[in-house]
């Protein structure tokens, strides 16, 4: 219970640092404070940085029914939420839903929301938290799903065009690809700064390319290693070197990308074929940092450093100004 005197040097507090006070909490606990009294009742609908997350309202260890219904509502008290929005601007936005199948719409209108309020910095995360443990039946389902869905990726990346700093996950780098021409989505993206969470499969290689091509003005790429996140398409095999020895160069490699980073580095070969190709494409790169990742066993570590040297001192690079450090765990 807040005491009368805290509740007092609340109430002494303007507006703005109230707002500032409630885009500290978490979705779930801003909401809930429109009904402390009437002054707070559309405070919450002032913050400037929000962060929609599933976790807040679903616990993914319940039953299937429960999930949903948790979920669902999550999604709508999120829409209901930016529809009552009364600000102007939006400075950033996380939004993470494991499972979009069916809130396709919620999306799209999330996206557009954050596009009419010039949102700079968004993050978009459908990950599958590696707690959660999906039966061979259900990720079958899942995929035939995902492989004949009209969820319109496009709609999506058209309403983030000008959004600065841009964190998307493996989901949306794999399904991008199933767009009819996804090299001309749409005019070029604004972000000079993006995070891909994934886990550089095979499959998500041609979903990186398209990035790397629709953001010609790009000055950070950072790879978030996940070895969790899940595949969602069914594509033909794919020789990961070929595609990266064969690749064509990008207008963000030859003017603008200046700094690569790769966290929770574990030197496999798919992570060293992306990193030489950058290496040998990038012509203004100043650096690359490589993070290890933690946690691993001396010779996971050893691989790690045999990999760092590998790309430090075997590699043609495109750039002289190019600095490789590798940052241990």
């Amino acid at each position: 219970m807040v005491s009368r005197r805290k509740s007092d040097l609340l109430s002494n507090l303007p507006d703005c640092l109230l707002v500032t006070i409630i885009s500290l909490l978490p979705f779930k606990q801003s909401v809930q404070t429109s009904i402390l009294a009437r002054r707070w009742k559309n405070l919450c609908l002032e913050t400037t940085n929000l962060v929609f997350k599933e976790s807040e309202f679903v616990n993914l260890s319940t039953d299937t029914e429960t999930i949903k219904s948790k979920r669902s509502l999550f999604v709508s008290t999120m829409c209901q939420w930016i529809s009552s929005f009364t600000g102007e601007v939006i400075e950033s936005l996380e939004f993470s839903l494991s499972e979009p199948v069916s809130f396709e719409k919620a999306i799209v209108s999330l996206t557009e929301f954050a596009a009419s309020k010039q949102i700079k910095s968004i993050t978009i995360d459908f990950s599958s938290p590696a707690s959660r443990k999906i039966d061979v039946i259900e990720h079958l389902v899942t995929l035939m799903h995902y492989q004949n869905t009209e969820f319109d990726i496009t709609r999506i990346f058209f309403n983030l065009i000008h959004v600065r700093n841009l964190t998307i996950c493996s989901f949306l780098i794999q399904m991008i690809q199933e767009c009819e021409d996804p090299m001309e989505m749409h005019d070029a993206m604004e972000a000079r700064h993006l995070v891909m969470r994934t886990n550089l499969h095979a499959n998500e290689f041609v979903g990186i390319t398209i990035f790397l091509n629709s953001c010609p003005e790009l000055e950070s790429l950072t790879f978030h290693m996940d070895t969790t996140e899940r595949i969602v398409r069914i594509s033909m095999p794919l020789d990961p070197k070929v595609f990266w020895l064969t690749n064509d160069t990008y207008e963000c490699l030859e003017r603008t990308l200046k700094l690569v980073k790769i966290k929770n580095f574990r030197g496999g070969s798919n992570e060293l074929h992306v990193l030489k190709y950058l290496i040998r494409r990038g012509l203004v790169m100043e650096q690359l940092d490589l993070y290890e990742a933690k946690g691993l066993n001396d010779d996971q570590r050893r691989l790690v450093l045999t990999a760092a040297e590998e790309v430090q001192k075997n590699v043609g690079r495109g750039s002289k100004h190019l600095r490789i450090t590798l940052h241990k765990a």
